[in-house]
């Protein structure tokens, strides 16, 4: 049994700013609907000597995947539903970084996970937490990635999933999601109304709502992206983080991720945390560029980044904060830069991801070109999930 030291934690309501336990089967505040928050007591593990801190916050070196850093997981069990997640390898781009005028380009392969996307991150120490508190029945809403990722977690958990999405969702991904025994329910409009047909299903038979969007424990998991960035760059991190948004679960999880490691004395500098949108669903991008406090309502239009369509971001105010906390900035791009740059990855670099996550890349031209980046900084682009997550835009044609 693994003996490791954890944290205190607790729950907050981002709204009323209510404390409550973090034993109990919430998803929200039972006060004011608002959104919920893990608080991490630091105290003790920053009050120890630097290298004993950081062997603790390392983890066991014998153990690989992101459990190793459980002593700042907010999850008591020494059994995690686990596959192995975490421990994604970064690669230097060499090819497109020189094409780019970046030659300390880097992308951390994030598909290199169970179901094939980042979201196996946030999930493992969701439905691990779900199950600790006795959740038998999970309800979901995703445009696919997320909805996968917790139909596998839930089915290797021994909970019941039902998993709602966009009648639009790739089939690839719908089937992935119905292999695992997983309720599939399609519901027809905007990503919205996925989203708001799943919280009604909650509200209506008290199922415990597992998103990826709303669920605290969702950010606990990605946060874990930024405790092995750190690690595998010797902690000293690269300048920039580039990171395609929607909800921003991985943003966000990732920019607390490193804010922990700060706290701790682990990390002497922050990195700069860049939103990546397309030009179709720019929300983030919009409220970056306009110097609000907050998204706004604009017009969408459909896009090949469907992963990062969300018009209304459930933590849209918190992603704008972070951004502009970390000295990061926004920028979008169209569909067609979009598919070139994902064409560009596959043909020079022999990575083959999917539209969602060549966003990232598709942007980079534009933040060299307003400064946010410098030619001569380190950058890390997350690569969220594999091409064959959704292959609705692919052509085939023959090698030149």
């Amino acid at each position: 049994m693994n003996t490791q030291p954890r944290v205190p934690a607790s729950l907050s309501c981002s709204c009323c700013q209510r404390e409550l336990p973090d034993h109990q089967p919430l998803w929200s505040c039972p006060s004011c609907e608002g959104l919920l928050e893990v608080r991490l007591d630091l105290s003790p593990l920053a009050a120890l000597p630097h290298d004993e801190r950081l062997m603790v916050v390392r983890g066991d070196p014998g153990e690989r995947g992101l459990w190793r850093f459980r002593a700042v997981l907010p999850v008591d069990s020494d059994d995690p539903v686990s596959m192995g997640e975490g421990d994604t390898p970064v690669v230097h781009l060499r090819v497109l970084g020189e094409r780019l005028g970046l030659p300390h380009l880097y992308a951390k392969l994030e598909f290199f996970s169970p179901t094939a996307s980042f979201k196996d991150r946030g999930t493992t120490a969701m439905v691990t937490k779900a199950r600790e508190v006795g959740v038998r029945r999970l309800v979901e809403d995703s445009s696919g990635n997320a909805g996968a990722s917790i139909a596998a977690y839930c089915a290797r958990a021994g909970i019941e999933a039902s998993i709602y999405v966009p009648q639009s969702a790739p089939a690839a991904k719908k089937a992935q999601i119905a292999f695992y025994g997983a309720e599939v329910v399609p519901i027809g409009g905007t990503r919205d109304d996925v989203t708001e047909a799943a919280m009604g299903r909650c509200r209506l038979d008290g199922a415990y709502y597992g998103s990826h969007n709303w669920n605290p424990f969702f950010l606990e998991g990605t946060k874990t992206f930024a405790y092995e960035v750190a690690e595998q760059f010797d902690y000293n991190p690269p300048e920039h983080i580039v990171v395609p948004v929607g909800n921003g679960s991985l943003f966000l999880g990732s920019w607390r991720g490193f804010g922990e490691l700060k706290e701790l004395g682990l990390l002497e500098r922050l990195p700069k945390m860049h939103v990546a949108q397309a030009t179709g669903c720019m929300p983030i991008v919009d409220a970056l560029e306009r110097e609000l406090e907050r998204t706004e309502v604009i017009p969408t239009f459909p896009t090949v980044a469907g992963g990062i369509s969300i018009g209304r971001p459930s933590r849209g105010q918190m992603i704008v904060s972070a951004a502009r906390s970390s000295g990061g900035s926004g920028a979008a791009a169209p569909d067609q830069d979009i598919l070139r740059f994902q064409r560009d990855l596959a043909t020079l670099e022999g990575i083959f991801c999917e539209p969602t996550s060549a966003t990232a890349f598709a942007v980079l031209p534009r933040l060299l070109q307003q400064g946010a980046i410098r030619s001569e900084d380190r950058v890390l682009v997350a690569v969220t999930g594999m091409g064959l997550k959704d292959t609705s835009v692919l052509e085939v044609t023959p090698a030149t």
